[in-house]
């Protein structure tokens, strides 16, 4: 299995499964216990169409993705997940900061076959070291007496050294919260009703924020034609999720070192 990094360019917006029964409001897909993640399933259509649209791999596109429509062939290379690893808050003043919590970070070390980290799961850990037992505020959320971790996190090079902060597993969803993108947006009628109004509806879009880290992983099954096409092919930019034509979903694949 190889494992990648994924690095939100723009906001994403990936639907949640009740989307269509949230009313006026479009949220993110989460799991069950409201942390972000990315499905296999919006991966592999959103890598499927953009090979689709490059004549370097429309050849492959079958052997790698599978067959459509009533073909139901599988394709040769299996992609998993995308799972957070570290989440952007920006505090006004001060630019982001990158926020993880433990099981996040194991979870990308079980993956990556890497040894657990050693972090306390009731402490509030920061990379910057002159913030050693300070106060650290997160826009509304006030983080005290915080531990100075000094070890290495595992993180690509997007995201600063000393702008890494570990909270309790407890805490990451209000970190998430606090860090979505959140846009309203209107849909238009062709024309204005009796009134002389155009709108026809106000609704609100949620996104992954800029700067969000994932980890992503694949694997082949038997021939996988051109592996090395596949590798170029993969690192890179892409777009994922809806909201594309309007300035969402730019995301760039790079490898782990």
């Amino acid at each position: 299995m190889a494992i990648e990094w994924l690095i939100c360019r723009e906001p994403v917006h990936i639907g949640g499964a009740d989307s269509s029964s949230r009313g006026n409001n479009n949220p993110i897909f989460r799991l069950p216990d409201r942390s972000p993640a990315i499905p296999g399933s919006s991966l592999r259509g959103a890598l499927r169409e953009h090979a689709k649209s490059d004549a370097n791999y429309q050849p492959l596109v079958k052997n790698w993705f599978g067959g459509e429509n009533n073909d139901i062939s599988p394709g040769n290379i299996s992609l998993g997940w995308g799972w957070p690893v570290w989440w952007p808050v920006h505090v006004l003043g001060y630019g982001n900061w990158w926020v993880s919590c433990p099981s996040w970070l194991n979870r990308f070390c079980q993956l990556s076959q890497r040894s657990p980290l050693n972090l306390a799961t009731d402490k509030v850990h920061i990379t910057e070291p002159q913030l050693r037992n300070k106060t650290v505020y997160l826009r509304w959320l006030k983080l005290t007496n915080v531990q100075y971790y000094a070890n290495e996190l595992p993180a690509p090079a997007e995201v600063p050294k000393d702008r890494r902060i570990v909270v309790p597993d407890t805490s990451i969803n209000l970190i998430v919260d606090m860090g979505l993108v959140r846009q309203p947006r209107v849909s238009l009628k062709d024309e204005a009703d009796e009134k002389g109004n155009l709108v026809n509806n106000l609704f609100a879009v949620e996104g992954f924020p800029p700067g969000s880290v994932f980890l992503l992983t694949w694997t082949t099954r038997e021939k996988v034609e051109e592996l090395n096409k596949w590798n170029d092919f993969l690192m890179g930019e892409h777009y994922l999720g809806g909201l594309w034509s309007v300035g969402y979903g730019r995301v760039f694949i790079s490898h782990i070192v």
